[in-house]
């Protein structure tokens, strides 16, 4: 790469960027203006509610409560503690006739309202909620205690709120009536109600209860500041180059496309780290006008520390720093495939979504940043900030995701390398080429999907999945697998069969040969034995999902027949699975990007689909090397066969184990030997080896 050439290309880009006023809106006006607004706007909304909801006038009622007198007298004097403020039905609005009673509303107009019951009155709006009584008996008969109901409307806040301030007067109530039977027994309240007393001594510092309301909201905030900061540049550079016809002239100048790239990536990564650094000043801000009103509305001045923030605020801007490079690729890979400024706005969405969504991470209690999550984008970054400013500063887990952050961003410069590589995806139509949309009738026979059936179809597949195979599975465990994967068989091919696809082509529908499977067979020993590698690895670092995964399976099969688990988990999967990961998936990426680009995105694709954290790896490197074996044997019956084989060997190792123990004994040896686990990695090393190599000699195909 020529550095000089980079800066002027960066020069160019960042010229072009800060010349629209979408972006400077974006970076400027909106962290600095609009986010403190909403902040403060929404406390002083918040405490407007909480003012208003405490001084209303809350009308209440008593519906055939013989106490009610005492308790209005009750609830007025205690109701001056809390500041409530209560408009009793009775006396006056209340008139006994027979064994009924008619509520009578006054207007100023003279005409009167009647409502039968307290009921119709609470349902019409006239009462916000009302007092029932009645005697609670117990199975023999005899008295066990007396019942106060409360009637209010759920739907209505004015209900719910009155609801609440009577269930605080009948507490009041019941300790008023508690004292006066022990007053009345002899016996001193304190002593029997209260025999000891506590109180909260928080050893937190003002620092760390500030630190972990910060770590709450920053995340949150950051990431969502550093995606809009790249989503821009990201798309004026791509689509709207496109758009304006310029991407053209680039391409002819005398640059690689690795240093047009990198140009690129570097100024929608410089944007999104400023808008980013904008966020942060303007929460830096926010930060101090809430402590000076903390210390406003406080009588004993709060002392804080801000120096101590300094370590936690220097590690967060390295790492916002390297998730904005992260943020930026991912933004930059997907407005490629816009051919305007409008597409790519809405293909950008879901990924705010799913930003956003991953970023309210650090808000759930029970999710914290360890060995699992470190790894996990985006729930990495807003899990440290979280950590950091609780100071909790583990610098291995620091590492890990810093690292892993660094990790996926040149991943995604990897594949935005190849997909400028591809002139399809740069001028073609990209992912607006979903077939479903068109009339079918006007569709073209033995047509390719475009990248954006194969998106939507995924998505169709996804929910289908997680809605009626997840229930499926729930109700009929085996059997509904079973469902689950012919679900999968059956949307897949209805999809292709409705856009007029070419089957032959996109499912790679070609008899295999011996060497075929041979090759298949020999290559699926070498991977699996990685596998089993790969898996004891990670399980030593996410020992969790681990688990999680045995057990889920082990819950499907019990009780099931070996037919049926060979033929739900075997057989089904190796051909359904295959039809829409290494048929639809991967015959359309492999026409429309690079070789190597297509085969990765298969894997991750297939490893994201079995939605657990081993998995994802593990599985995603055997979907890897499935879609490997369909490129260059062009069968896709190779990869059926090779996860046949895989799924049937974990069944029989989990029905036969003691059979499976005495042929295969180093894998269910507890502690092998150093010696004799290098041996068996080596072997699988060497086979997968040799079958990649012999995949890739063309004279091999004397023996097919």
């Amino acid at each position: 790469m020529n550095k000089k050439i980079i800066a002027a290309l960066y020069k160019k880009e960042m010229t072009d960027i800060l010349r629209d006023k979408k972006t400077i809106l974006m970076m400027i006006v909106v962290p600095l203006i609009l986010y403190p607004l909403i902040f403060i706007g929404s406390m002083a909304l918040s405490a407007s509610i909480m003012n208003a909801s405490t001084s209303s006038t809350y009308r209440i009622g008593f519906d055939q409560v013989p106490e009610a007198p005492e308790l209005r007298t009750f609830f007025s004097e205690a109701a001056k503690e809390y500041g409530y403020d209560f408009l009793y039905l009775t006396p006056n609005g209340l008139q006994e006739e027979g064994n009924g009673a008619v509520i009578t509303v006054l207007h100023e107009d003279g005409e009167n309202t009647e409502y039968a019951t307290y009921e119709e009155a609470l349902k019409n709006g006239y009462l916000d909620a009302y007092l029932t009584k009645e005697t609670v008996g117990a199975a023999d008969g005899n008295q066990s205690g007396e019942v106060y109901r409360i009637n209010y409307l759920a739907s209505e806040t004015d209900s719910q709120t009155a609801a609440s301030m009577i269930e605080d007067m009948l507490e009041e109530y019941r300790q008023s009536l508690r004292e006066e039977r022990l007053i009345e027994a002899g016996l001193l309240p304190d002593d029997i109600l209260y025999p000891i007393s506590y109180e909260y001594q928080d050893m937190s510092s003002n620092e760390e209860t500030m630190g972990s309301l910060l770590g709450y909201i920053i995340p949150f905030l950051m990431i969502t500041s550093i995606l809009m900061g790249a989503m821009y540049p990201a798309i004026d550079t791509t689509a709207g180059e496109k758009e304006r016809g310029t991407l053209e002239t680039l391409l002819t100048l005398p640059v690689r496309n690795l240093e047009m790239i990198m140009s690129k990536f570097l100024a929608t990564s410089t944007v999104a780290v400023a808008a980013a650094l904008l966020n942060l000043i303007s929460m830096g801000i926010l930060g101090a006008y809430m402590y000076e009103s903390m210390q406003a509305a406080s009588d004993v001045p709060m002392e804080f520390n801000v120096i101590s923030y300094l370590p936690a605020i220097f590690i967060m801007i390295l790492c916002v720093a390297v998730f904005a490079l992260f943020a930026s690729a991912v933004c930059l890979c997907v407005c490629i495939f816009a051919r305007s400024f409008k597409e790519a706005q809405n293909y950008t969405t879901p990924v705010m979504l799913v930003f956003m969504f991953a970023g309210m991470a650090g808000m759930i209690p029970a999710v914290s940043l360890d060995g699992s999550t470190s790894l996990i984008p985006v729930v990495n970054v807003a899990l440290l900030i979280v950590e950091l400013f609780k100071f909790h500063f583990d610098m291995g887990l620091i590492a890990m995701v810093l690292f892993s952050n660094v990790a996926y961003s040149l991943l995604a410069v990897v594949i935005m390398t190849k997909l400028f590589n591809s002139e399809d995806i740069l001028f073609g139509d990209g992912t607006g080429s979903i077939r479903l949309l068109e009339k079918r009738s006007d569709m073209k026979e033995k047509q390719m999907p475009g990248i954006g059936d194969v998106v939507l179809l995924l998505s169709i597949l996804l929910i289908a999945l997680m809605l009626i195979g997840s229930i499926a599975i729930l109700k009929y465990r085996a059997y509904g697998l079973v469902i689950q994967q012919l679900m999968i068989l059956g949307i897949t091919v209805f999809y292709c069969w409705y856009i007029k696809t070419d089957f032959k082509k996109v499912f790679h529908l070609k008899r295999p040969k011996i060497g075929d499977l041979l090759t298949g067979t020999l290559l699926w020993v070498g991977t699996y034995i990685l596998m089993m590698t790969l898996t004891v690895l990670f399980s030593a670092v996410f020992p969790g999902s681990a688990e999680s995964a045995g057990q889920d399976l082990l819950n499907i099969w019990e009780n099931a027949p070996i037919w049926l688990v060979i033929l739900s988990s075997a057989l089904l999967p190796a051909i359904c699975e295959e039809t829409a990961f290494r048929g639809v998936l991967f015959g359309t990426l492999q026409n429309k990007c690079h070789i190597l680009v297509a085969v990765l995105i298969t894997g991750v694709v297939f490893g994201l689909y079995h939605m657990n954290l081993i998995k994802f790896f593990v599985v995603g490197f055997f979907g890897c090397v499935l879609a490997y074996a369909v490129y260059k044997t062009g069968s896709i019956a190779v990869s059926m066969w090779m996860h046949f084989l895989n799924n049937l060997f974990s069944v029989l190792l989990t029905f036969y184990e003691d059979q499976m123990a005495s042929i295969f004994p180093i894998l269910f040896r507890e502690d092998p030997g150093i010696g004799e686990l290098a041996i068996f990695v080596m072997i699988g090393v060497i086979l997968f080896v040799v079958s990649i190599l012999l995949l890739r000699r063309k004279h091999f195909n004397a023996l097919k």
